[in-house]
Parts: structure tokens; sequence; C-alpha cells
């Protein structure tokens, strides 16, 4: 089956293949060779922003637990809560705990 041919929506020239850049991160998309409008699909869009949000991440973060009256908590550095949306009303979280790896795994739902 043959590809439907994409338009520019400002200039209306064929629109081109290519690997495009943005912001050091190299994604196959499509640019128009007369304007350069760059354009991408949802999955490429997608993507982007998931390796773009991975990029604000730290590999590693170090917290202290904290009391919080007679429970214990931690709190999350802001560009986590940016990236996970968890200041969102509704916003759920799993807990996993994994005592032999001495590890507790959090999920959001």
């Amino acid at each position: 089956m043959k590809s439907k041919k994409l338009y520019c929506v400002f200039c209306d020239t064929e629109l081109k293949p290519t690997m495009l850049s943005i912001d050091g991160l190299k994604l196959e998309g499509l640019k128009c060779p007369k304007c350069g409008d760059k354009v991408f699909d949802e999955k490429q869009f997608h993507t982007m922003v998931v390796a773009l949000d991975q990029r604000r991440l730290k590999e590693e973060y170090k917290k202290q637990p904290v009391r919080i009256g007679h429970s214990t908590g931690v709190i999350f550095p802001k560009d986590i809560v940016k990236v996970f949306n968890l200041d969102a009303k509704g916003t759920e979280l799993g807990i996993r705990a994994y005592k032999a790896k001495n590890k507790i795994e959090i999920t959001v739902l």
C-alpha cells in the first residue's frame, strides 16, 4: 500500500521524511523543504515528550524519610512532581515493598 502524501499547512509543499533534532534529541519526522516546518505523528510526538521528560530527571535521588504525625513519608523533588503530575487532584500511587531486595517501588496509578 502506498503511503498518503502529506503537505505543509503553511505553504502547501509536500513534506519529506527526515531525521530531526529537537533539543539534541534525534527523531524521525517530516519536514517541509520550502519553509522548514517540522511535523511529527502522535507516536513520534509521545516518544519525544517522554524522552525530554526523562532528561529532566536525575538518575537517582537521595531523600531522608520525614515524620508526618505518627507516620513516615518521603517528600518528592519538584521535577518528579512535575514530570509525573503528582500534584493533580485524585493522583494515586501504588507502593510495593521487596524486603529481600531492600527496595520500595512507587508507581503512579
